[in-house]
């Protein structure tokens, strides 16, 4: 996997690995060699089977895992104890303090919330001269929804997501800019939790303070899982937002979907077709594992490519063509016990920010050319940079 991420057909990628060989080992940017997995009967199997971990500590050996390096896009592996590097009894205890507060029926209690701030910034959306979905639209809504449901001040929306999105897309981990940041965002974590504990509200942060004053977060778990649920509140959502919108544009029958009142089935095609987690995080080979007819050494590290598993043609049929009736389930947001949480809300607002989005502009097209569209992230988070888009009649320019 060489060149610029920036620039990476992902999907073409993804497609070239899964035709070679489902499982097969891959050199990663920064030279890390991992088993890369990417046929959709492969992933299944490999995202249930608990010898592949998500706490690289489990290892025997200290030297294996990262090696204690650091690479690009190994943040939710590498910093704090939060459900994205816990196994077993730990990640059933954190979860069980999670679930409650991110159920279906409470993400569906934010659909009023979500429909009001949708309608606040698709008028910003038509005022703009060069509107942009990622910046005008979609990075707003999840930023807005998260900080809501976890009970964040208005004040420190802005500096937080500025921190988070730094370490998230980091090419270099180690970076003194980038390690600067980390202090800053775990300090400005630390303060916002303390004002929690000082004054209680009716969210989600105040319920994490409980449970670590009941006992069942250590002061570890309480930063680390407020910061993950944050990240992962606002990158994923924003990524399907707008990598949705582009597919609508250029999916008729996506639209006709969309138009027909049936944004469930929609949403749920569009989370097949554009992954917003592209790539399962880290995992850790304890033994050896068979994957298919492959042997994954014990101690490799073991990616699991979810675009690409659905993508599978094995698994769906013409699996690059928009079906929004489509039988069958995809994966993208996992399997197994580490299954995302957050995947109502996210179902949610993209439901609601998608069909929002083109009933107020029904002739919304992109402003410039698909493939000049940049992404930012090599694996685990690969948003689009910008989205820029034309709501009127302006012609559309092909810019490179």
């Amino acid at each position: 996997m060489t060149g610029d991420p920036m620039f990476w057909d992902a999907d073409m990628t993804f497609r070239e690995l899964r035709e070679q060989a489902p499982a097969q080992q891959v050199v990663l940017p920064g030279g890390l060699v991992a088993w890369m997995i990417t046929g959709a009967a492969q992933a299944r199997q490999a995202l249930t089977d608990g010898r592949l971990a998500h706490d690289m500590r489990r290892l025997p050996d200290p030297r294996q895992g990262f090696g204690g390096l650091r690479y690009p896009d190994d943040l939710f592996s590498a910093e704090g104890r939060h459900l994205l590097n816990s196994d077993g009894t730990a990640h059933q205890r954190l979860r069980a303090v999670l679930a409650p507060l991110l159920t279906r029926t409470a993400a569906q209690r934010w659909q009023p919330f979500i429909t009001r701030t949708c309608d606040e910034l698709l008028d910003a959306l038509a005022a703009a001269d060069h509107p942009d979905l990622v910046a005008d639209y979609a990075r707003p809504l999840a930023v807005r929804v998260t900080t809501a449901l976890l009970g964040i001040p208005e004040d420190l929306q802005h500096r937080l997501t500025s921190l988070t999105l730094t370490m998230i897309s980091a090419a270099d981990p180690e970076n003194p800019t980038v390690q600067k940041r980390r202090t800053e965002l775990f300090g400005l974590w630390s303060r916002v939790l303390g004002d929690k504990r000082r004054r209680p509200g009716d969210d989600v942060l105040t319920r994490l303070t409980v449970a670590h004053r009941q006992g069942r977060l250590s002061a570890e778990e309480l930063l680390s899982v407020a910061w993950g649920l944050f990240s992962g509140g606002i990158t994923p959502t924003t990524a399907l937002i707008t990598s949705g919108a582009v597919e609508i544009m250029q999916s008729p029958e996506l639209r006709r979907a969309l138009y027909g009142g049936d944004a469930t089935r929609a949403t749920e095609e569009l989370l097949r077709l554009t992954s917003p987690f592209p790539v399962a995080t880290w995992r850790f080979a304890l033994e050896d594992v068979t994957v298919g007819d492959t042997v994954i050494p014990q101690g490799a590290v073991v990616l699991i490519s979810l675009a690409a598993a659905n993508r599978d043609p094995a698994s769906y049929p013409e699996p690059d063509t928009a079906r929004p009736h489509r039988p069958g389930v995809h994966l993208a947001f996992g399997l197994g016990p580490h299954y995302c949480p957050g995947a109502p809300l996210a179902r949610v607002q993209a439901a609601i920010a998608l069909t929002a989005l083109f009933a107020r502009f029904p002739d919304i097209r992109l402003a410039t050319a698909k493939t000049v569209l940049r992404r930012q992230g090599v694996l685990v988070d690969r948003c689009y940079e910008r989205v820029p888009v034309r709501t009127d009649d302006t012609p559309t320019q092909d810019a490179t």
